[in-house]
């Protein structure tokens, strides 16, 4: 039933469902990092370093990022679809924020990895 709905009857679901789900995962995302600066407090500098550098810490933040980026291509696109007419233009645009969300992820990783 699933995997009839994300497929041929209702295309559109998929990309309806993936951006939920990415909203999920960043609420929750927020959520750990609004408990954290309420328990710990960090005030100075050696505090901030201790409560970002975990390896889960990092890693939770890739995925929240990566699911920024999904979310933002899904309603970018969907955008552009609506309101963008011309095919040629609409491309362009796309590709231009594609290349970009895939630059602010990778510059993410060199921040966050310290490359």
């Amino acid at each position: 039933m699933l995997i009839e709905l994300l497929t041929d009857k209702y295309p559109g679901m998929r990309f309806w469902l993936t951006q939920r789900l990415t909203a999920l995962v960043m609420a929750a995302y927020l959520v750990l990092v609004i408990l954290l600066l309420v328990i710990v407090q960090p005030a100075r500098f050696e505090a901030w370093h201790a409560l970002v550098s975990p390896v889960w810490f990092r890693l939770a933040t890739i995925l929240f990022f990566a699911s920024l980026c999904m979310h933002a291509w899904l309603g970018v696109r969907d955008v552009l679809r609506d309101y963008v007419f011309n095919q040629g233009l609409r491309g362009y645009l796309q590709i231009i924020v594609d290349v970009l969300l895939v630059i602010y992820f990778v510059w993410l990783i060199f921040i966050l990895w310290n490359l």
